[in-house]
């Protein structure tokens, strides 16, 4: 005996399925590729050769309050807010501080001119292979991140930053001891 009754054809459930398939496997990949913007723990290390021809090696500045600040020559931003950050290294460089500049997608002819225009003296360099904005989970730039002096990140600003939100924040670290 055969069955009468009307069989549906295949291709409906084909066009749930793939979808559903699709956004699941979407989700899984966003939440194993990106876990959001990096704002405590230990600071990813790096090291990092300076545009004056140095080295910078964050793993080097334990027990030292870190600035960095990750920056771009096109960063309309990152403009405004260059004349802030020399301030700040004028105020603590010689303290238990270090500061470093992190070039992002940029050119090395046009961030040295960026330098050179604002006068920048703090340590500079370029991320070659955007490694380290990588690391720190950057969306975009200017973006800056305070490390304490274990190393853990301690602020993180998404936003051009002023000589006013920063300085309170450094001096409140310097203040603390260094715990083992």
């Amino acid at each position: 005996m055969s069955d009468s009754r009307p069989r549906r054809p295949l291709i409906v459930p084909f066009f749930i399925a793939v979808p559903v398939l699709i956004v699941i496997g979407l989700g899984i990949a966003l939440l194993q590729g990106n876990q959001g913007q990096l704002s405590s723990g230990a600071a990813p290390t790096f090291r990092l050769k300076l545009y004056n021809g140095g080295t910078f090696d964050l793993s080097e500045q334990r027990g030292k309050v870190v600035l960095i600040n990750f920056w771009a020559s096109w960063c309309g931003p990152c403009r405004s807010e260059a004349a802030e950050l020399n301030a700040i290294w004028d105020t603590f460089r010689g303290q238990d501080f270090a500061m470093i500049g992190v070039g992002y997608l940029d050119n090395e002819r046009d961030a040295r001119a960026f330098l050179a225009e604002f006068g920048v003296e703090y340590p500079t360099g370029h991320d070659d292979g955007s490694q380290i904005a990588r690391a720190y989970r950057i969306r975009g730039v200017p973006e800056t991140f305070i490390i304490n002096r274990r190393g853990e990140i301690a602020h993180v600003i998404i936003a051009p930053t002023t000589v006013s939100v920063l300085r309170p924040l450094i001096e409140a670290l310097l203040a603390q001891e260094v715990q083992p």
